[in-house]
């Protein structure tokens, strides 16, 4: 099981959301609310439906909380 950067993934996520909120797609918004409270096996499974890949987000083994 890969461990997974979930500060970094967070900020990603909100990024892509709230990017996506502002651009057309207002029901995104929804999604940013989800990914902020979010933990982090909930902001792996949000990651996964929205296409990400969760390997740019990969640290050691020994670090942060994994998916």
């Amino acid at each position: 099981m890969a461990q997974i950067d979930i500060d970094a993934l967070r900020a990603y996520l909100l990024d892509y959301c709230g990017t996506a909120a502002f651009s057309g797609f207002p029901a995104a918004l929804l999604d940013v609310v989800d990914i902020e409270r979010a933990s982090g096996h909930e902001l792996c499974r949000i990651a996964e439906r929205l296409g990400v890949d969760l390997r740019r987000f990969a640290v050691d083994e020994d670090k942060g909380e994994g998916c």
